[in-house]
């Protein structure tokens, strides 16, 4: 190392040391320090109080990043440059460091995981605590796996600690709900329950700047001017959304799309796009304020809540938030009609399920899904074509990247199909509305064979 380095404690990061939490993350922009205040934390303050609350002189940490070059260029860069004396061996990865005055041996781990299928990597460790850098990007089921995995070196081991370091989740994102947060992010509250003894640290931006060049930012702001999300997300350090593939939609602007306040409802028809052929079923409810231009009041997700209490609900909703009396008109996917056969024998379809028993009046809309997505897309492209509610979280942040192609491995080629996640089911179910709306007459059956008069007349 050319020069000697000084550890200055951060405001936020000084409230991470200094947190007794076993779970702890950090939550911050690009350049906020957060990968080095978690190198000294398994490197240097954790060792060190082991040793001064239980006597432990030796520790083994394992640091987890989602692909191998990041980890190696990033991640252990950093943990070299602030510990350069330890010993690397290669061939296992490992990187061996020890303090004489006390005699400490630290042992770590470097281990990536590009897929939930690596969770076998994590299954036989026995180490006293984990570092998952940019832990957004890694699956949920390594994160299990890992949880089991320390509090086993040494042996008895009386504490285990979980860290984790990433740039801003979404506001669905689990790392925003699992984590009391210490200090607040720049989003709104979650309902959810923190999980217990797991504490969040949200730093806010340019806390780091002192220890940057000069400009660093502002020529951030200036690279990436087009691009005001990811400024959003990496610079200001507000909850965003992680881009994994191919965004769907080439025409959604947050500041054009996302209303600044709640939309109204200003009577007359209802109209409402259901995704109701699987065990996940979503809903969004809409408004045509003039021929060709959809506002969208209110979306609904579930997870596996059956389509008879998904559907009562949700129609229960609407007649109490907007109207008792509007006509609601419902489109829904034409897989919705598909029979399955039910336990009492016989066959059913969740769209009659929905007839029968609550009310409901679903007509089949567009299977074919470039209509629909081209519907989406003509809407967008329209002066006023498209208004989301902001209160519609996820649709938006399925706008902004979570609706997406997937890459096929690490090939640079794209699915040619958005993948099925927890975007998909909402955005489903406003194409279902969109491609009808898009045609001016949202009751007309649409001919896939006729797209290019949607896409030439707008």
């Amino acid at each position: 190392m050319s020069e000697e380095l000084t550890y200055n404690l951060l405001p936020t990061l000084e409230k991470f040391h200094n947190c007794g939490a076993q779970m702890r993350a950090v939550v911050g922009p690009v350049g906020s320090g957060k990968t080095t205040g978690a190198s000294w934390e398994i490197c240097h303050f954790l060792p060190f109080f082991l040793y001064k609350q239980y006597g432990i002189t030796s520790t083994r940490w394992v640091i987890v990043r989602n692909t191998y070059s990041e980890l190696i260029d990033t991640t252990q860069r950093t943990v070299f440059e602030w510990f350069p004396w330890g010993d690397y061996k290669t061939q296992s990865k490992n990187y061996y460091l020890s303090y004489p005055e006390p005699e400490l041996e630290i042992e770590l781990m470097f281990r990536s995981c590009d897929r939930p299928q690596d969770v076998k990597k994590f299954k036989s460790l026995e180490v006293t605590g984990y570092w998952i850098d940019e832990s957004i990007e890694v699956a949920d089921e390594i994160k299990r796996m890992l949880k089991n995995r320390i509090g086993r070196y040494p042996r008895k081991c009386p504490v285990r600690f979980g860290i984790e370091t990433t740039n801003p989740p979404d506001v669905e994102h689990v790392t925003y709900t699992q984590f009391a947060w210490d200090t607040p992010p720049p989003g709104p509250i979650s309902d959810k329950k923190p999980l217990k003894n797991h504490t969040g640290f949200w730093q806010p931006p340019r806390e780091n700047n002192a220890n940057l060049r000069p400009g660093y930012y502002d020529d951030l702001l200036n690279d990436y001017a087009d691009t005001p999300d990811w400024i959003e997300m990496y610079v200001e350090g507000k909850p965003g959304v992680l881009v994994t593939g191919k965004l769907v939609y080439n025409n959604f602007s947050r500041d054009k799309h996302v209303a600044q306040g709640s939309l109204i409802y200003a009577g007359g028809d209802i109209i409402v796009g259901w995704d109701n052929s699987g065990n996940t079923p979503a809903a969004v409810v809409c408004q045509e304020p003039s021929p060709q231009r959809l506002q969208v009041l209110a979306e609904y997700n579930t997870v596996k809540e059956n389509i008879v209490d998904f559907t009562t609900r949700v129609l229960g909703d609407v007649r109490e938030r907007y109207s008792k009396t509007a006509n609601i008109i419902e489109w829904a996917d034409p897989a919705g009609e598909a029979k399955f056969s039910t336990k009492e024998g016989g066959f059913t379809s969740n769209a009659k399920l929905m007839r029968d028993e609550c009310g409901s009046n679903p007509q089949s809309s567009e299977q074919n899904l470039q209509a629909r997505i081209e519907g989406v897309e003509k809407l967008l492209r329209m002066e006023d074509g498209l208004l989301i509610d902001p209160s519609c979280t996820r649709l938006i942040n399925g706008f902004l990247g979570g609706y997406c192609y997937p890459e096929i491995g690490n090939t640079g080629t794209f699915s040619d199909k958005p993948d099925k996640n927890r975007f998909s089911h909402c955005h489903d179910a406003l194409q279902y509305v969109a491609v009808r709306v898009a045609l001016g007459d949202a009751r007309r059956r649409f001919d896939p064979l006729d797209i290019d008069s949607m896409i030439d007349d707008s």
